[in-house]
């Protein structure tokens, strides 16, 4: 990936191929430099947060609402009149809707993003509540360690107003791999029911995609994903508390490792997976890497 977006001229000259992608760990970033387009740039930049509220993520939103800032800066250097959006999941997911355009759903200014992630921390990540069960609904409500990160994004390829001419990036941050349908994140046991009461709760939480209907979407909406997860188990401390469909080990597939049979995410959509522990341990800067992602996606036809 290219350097940060911290002189004007480097972005607007940047418009050329992406030149160090490889959809795995990108982390150790690269020296490759794009080539100037011999026409002008003409894309806007349209980017959609798409974070995993859980309350081992905590951090994430913290980060980003202190880095935001850079984000917007940085991205309207590139192209002027940026839009961002925010999609928020555990076990359901909700498309953010508290920014000034388009029904909510479009953010222009760091501001409006730093109150919606300081609202949903505070409102959804310090409680465990589902984001799609609105401030009502119940809370330590994780009957399953994996989350609905595939749902969320394809509500990202769908729902989100994307403009025609605009160069589309999704930023994903998660700990933890899916299910598909026609698993349940709300049934614990696996037994197909969700009517257990003791600790930790049942509540139903269907699946509603499958990893290739997901990738499809994103394909077909000419959507870049950047993922931001784990590349290791937690240490026993640091796990979940509740069940899991899949063990430990395979909490990096869909991003680092194959899901089942099928590549990661990141790789077949033309994006780059980076270490999640380095954001944490602050080695890795979220708006560096969110700036440099975005630089390297303007302009740069997606290789499928």
């Amino acid at each position: 990936m290219r350097a940060s977006l911290a002189v004007p001229v480097l972005l607007i000259a940047a418009c050329g191929p992406s030149s160090n992608r490889d959809g795995v760990d990108a982390s150790a970033g690269g020296d490759g430099q794009a080539t100037a387009d011999a026409g002008k740039c003409e894309e806007v930049i349209d980017v959609v947060f798409v974070l995993d509220t859980s309350s081992s993520m905590d951090f994430v939103l913290t980060k980003l609402e202190t880095q935001i800032a850079q984000v917007v800066t940085a991205s309207n250097m590139v192209a002027a009149d940026s839009h961002f959006g925010l999609i928020v999941f555990q076990d359901n997911h909700f498309l953010d809707n508290t920014g000034p355009m388009m029904n909510g759903l479009v953010h222009t200014s760091a501001a409006s993003l730093q109150t919606a992630f300081n609202f949903y921390k505070t409102n959804y990540t310090a409680n465990n509540r589902n984001p799609g069960d609105g401030l009502s609904g119940p809370t330590t409500q994780n009957p399953v360690c994996e989350e609905n990160s595939l749902d969320a994004l394809y509500a990202a390829a769908n729902s989100f107003p994307w403009r025609d001419n605009a160069t589309r990036v999704v930023i994903l941050a998660t700990d933890d791999t899916f299910l598909e349908r026609p698993d349940n994140y709300g049934d614990r046991d696996g037994d197909g029911l969700t009517n257990k009461t003791d600790f930790p709760k049942e509540g139903n939480y269907p699946a509603a995609r499958t990893m290739p209907e997901t990738v499809t979407a994103l394909k077909d909406a000419k959507v870049r994903v950047f993922s931001f997860s784990r590349l290791t188990p937690p240490s026993f401390l640091e796990r979940c508390g509740t069940p899991r469909r899949y063990t430990w080990e395979h909490i990096t597939d869909g991003w680092t490792t194959p899901y089942k049979t099928m590549m990661p995410i990141p790789n077949q959509t033309d994006g780059a997976n980076y270490d999640l522990d380095k954001v944490k341990n602050g080695t890795l800067s979220l708006a560096e890497t969110i700036n440099s992602v975005v630089l390297d996606s303007h302009c740069n036809p997606i290789l499928l």
